[in-house]
């Protein structure tokens, strides 16, 4: 193994080193540059730049569950005060309630209100596992001081019952995390994990970003005009909960995961279109997980945003109410056909045994849409047999497609139809650079010459990725699981917060 060898020339001198040169040069300068320099003369870290200084801190992640690096931080910048301006607020840009004390953390925030605005990113855990082992914290009366004129200092409404309930014996940790969020002016994205959040018939946190959010007396309290990103885990919330963050108009991405609205009262989609009318946000990425909904309840959700150039629904047809096929889902993202860019459609809610014909077409109207992940079903009309045919219904601008063949839903018998599209495309999708098939059958039933399939996308501009189950017997394929006309080998196998990270 060839050992490298450092030259002095590649890199620029030190400061002592600099110092050395300006000597004159003379017997008794020589005799005392054999002493060693003193310590003070050496280059530290205080005569690094802060740029480089952050570009050595993106090494150590703070509170990362496999690498914790929080006390490595800590320690660092307790060294001098220049590593502590430049380490404090790497150290701050993230609260999470699993590692972080809520009321300590609120404490500190009010003691130090410049820490508070290095805070870019909080996550509160709710439930089972949502903290460390420890015991609550008592605070002091000096403590309780503290949270009071802190609250006082904002001036909010109800700033007085707010802090009596920060400083109870028993205060719920939504309380707390609500306060944090209120000395936090910077904060972009929040994540929430939401389990059973309080014994209060709904999460504060929403409701102080409604009253932070009408216009209304806020006092010296911010109105959230920096968040930008909210995930949550809505296990016990419905849509009218999240209501206030649906209409925050610095929002750009919302991720929902278990959120149910299946209410039956025939008065709700009415009261839900009132509050949430259409363009009323900036909201961009929408992403729904697992989450049971009425068609109503989607249709009004996305017709909320003003340009979704994202979205991302990851359900099973058990848990989509839609009261019908495809085509209702389509119908919903009508109104954004002329911005969206990236459809994600885990899968669409259809059964084998659905009597009514689908109805095809919708997605060739979309002039943006470059990204498309869905069924095979909603793009080729299965039922029309050998006649089959997947270009009339996909985008202009399409440059990526991956397709999910199902398993029990006899969609694997259409291959014939998307082996045609390898000499096809140019005429309807120019601009197509990679088809991924996510093949739920197993190999050894399906009965299709497979090496003929992956030669002919061999020979056009087309990245052609298939994946097969995880135990299906890969023999099948071979070598031609992943064939790139841009690569010279086209054999390669295909399986397809660090929270203290360095983006503001």
């Amino acid at each position: 193994m060839a050992v490298n060898t450092l030259i002095n020339d590649d890199f620029p001198p030190l400061p002592s080193q600099v110092l050395k040169k300006r000597q004159p040069k003379g017997k008794k300068d020589s005799t005392k540059r054999q002493c060693p320099e003193p310590v003070g003369r050496y280059a530290t870290l205080n005569d690094l730049p802060d740029e480089l200084i952050l570009e050595v801190l993106h090494y150590l992640p703070g509170i990362d569950m496999q690498d914790f690096q929080l006390h490595t931080l800590l320690s660092l910048s307790l060294t001098t005060r220049n590593l502590h301006r430049v380490v404090s607020g790497k150290v701050y840009s993230t609260y999470d309630s699993y590692f972080c004390e809520p009321y300590l953390f609120l404490r500190t925030l009010i003691s130090n209100p410049h820490l508070g605005e290095s805070v870019r990113h909080a996550k509160f855990r709710y439930g089972d596992d949502a903290h460390l082992e420890r015991k609550r914290y008592s605070p002091t009366a000096r403590d309780k001081k503290i949270i009071k004129e802190g609250m006082k200092a904002l001036d909010f409404p109800d700033w007085k019952g707010f802090s009596s309930r920060c400083n109870s014996a028993e205060v719920e940790l939504d309380i707390l995390h609500t306060a944090v969020m209120l000395h936090t002016p910077n904060l972009m994205m929040l994540d929430v994990e939401d389990g059973l959040i309080s014994a209060y018939s709904k999460a504060k946190w929403p409701e102080l970003i409604k009253k932070a959010t009408t216009g209304e007396h806020f006092g010296h309290a911010h109105r959230f005009n920096a968040l930008q990103s909210v995930r949550v885990d809505a296990q016990n919330m419905v849509i009218h909960h999240l209501v206030p963050i649906l209409r925050l108009q610095s929002l750009r991405k919302l991720e929902l995961r278990e959120l149910s609205e299946v209410e039956l009262d025939v008065r709700a989609p009415a009261e839900l279109r009132r509050v949430l009318p259409p363009a009323c946000n900036n909201l961009q990425e929408l992403v729904l997980e697992e989450c049971s909904l009425r068609y109503d309840a989607l249709e009004t959700l996305i017709a909320s945003a003003r340009s979704l150039r994202s979205f991302r629904f990851d359900a099973n047809k058990e848990s989509v109410l839609l009261d019908g096929s495809g085509i209702m889902l389509q119908n919903a993202l009508w109104r954004q056909q002329h911005c969206l860019e990236s459809l994600d459609i885990y899968h669409d809610p259809w059964h084998k045994d659905d009597e009514d014909h689908l109805q095809h077409g919708g997605l060739e109207q979309y002039p943006l849409l470059k990204d498309l992940k869905c069924p095979l079903r909603m793009v080729v009309d299965v039922r029309s047999g050998a006649s089959a045919t997947v270009l009339e219904f996909l985008p202009p601008a399409l440059e990526t497609l991956c397709l999910t063949i199902r398993w029990g839903a006899d969609e694997e018998l259409f291959f014939p139809v998307l082996e045609r599209m390898a000499s096809e495309y140019l005429t309807t999708v120019p601009r197509l650079r990679r088809l991924q098939l996510n093949i739920q059958v197993p190999a050894e039933e399906l009965d299709f010459d497979c090496e003929r399939f992956v030669k002919a996308y061999s020979i056009t501009s087309v990245e052609l990725i298939i994946n097969l189950p995880s135990d299906s017997d890969d023999e099948e394929w071979g070598d031609w699981r992943t064939v790139s006309s841009d690569s010279d080998d086209s054999s390669d196998d295909s399986d397809e917060v660090d929270l203290y990270s360095d983006s503001e």
